[in-house]
């Protein structure tokens, strides 16, 4: 059971990798479109500038968990890998549910913010009006996905499954 969600949720990773990839391109499109109005039609938009924040927002957030699952967030290792097989498991065990606990509160925090925004119709103080609970979305979709990933790199570390493969979690 525990494999098909690790699974499930390494492929839903990979998705919004991707999907993060795509973000940043039509993110810098748009803010090309906004140079050429801005300064060789001398007409600037009114979207462009709160659109690209938008994107990169969505881009950086739902691509955590991702680079989690990939190994790819800064660490320091030269201390750790001096240190035996066995302390460097109990290292990853520890910090990946440090990491679950913080991601956790924080995805928490988030889903009270989006409570608020919806309550109160609250939207950007821009031309856009856009609903606040859009761009807020972005902090609890990457939030919940990466206390997910820490979680799992967390169990199978303690189950003993992230040694037969290193590619899992």
């Amino acid at each position: 059971m525990l494999k098909k969600f690790e699974i499930l949720i390494r492929k839903g990773n990979t998705l919004l990798g991707h999907c993060s990839g795509f973000l940043i391109l039509v993110m810098g499109l748009s803010l090309f479109y906004e140079v050429v109005c801005r300064y060789v039609l001398n007409s600037p938009s009114i979207w462009a500038h709160e659109t690209a924040i938008y994107l990169y927002t969505w881009a950086m957030l739902a691509a955590g968990a991702y680079t989690l699952q990939e190994e790819k967030h800064v660490r320091i290792e030269l201390l750790v890998e001096r240190l035996s097989p066995k302390i460097q498991s109990s290292i990853k065990i520890v910090t990946s549910l440090c990491g679950t606990v913080f991601c956790s509160l924080v995805a928490f925090q988030a889903y009270e913010m989006i409570k608020v925004s919806l309550r109160f119709s609250k939207v950007s103080p821009t031309l856009l009006k856009v609903p606040l609970w859009v761009p807020q979305a972005a902090l609890l979709a990457g939030f919940s996905l990466l206390t997910l990933q820490f979680l799992f790199i967390a169990l199978f570390e303690m189950s003993g499954l992230g040694k037969e493969n290193p590619e899992r979690c």
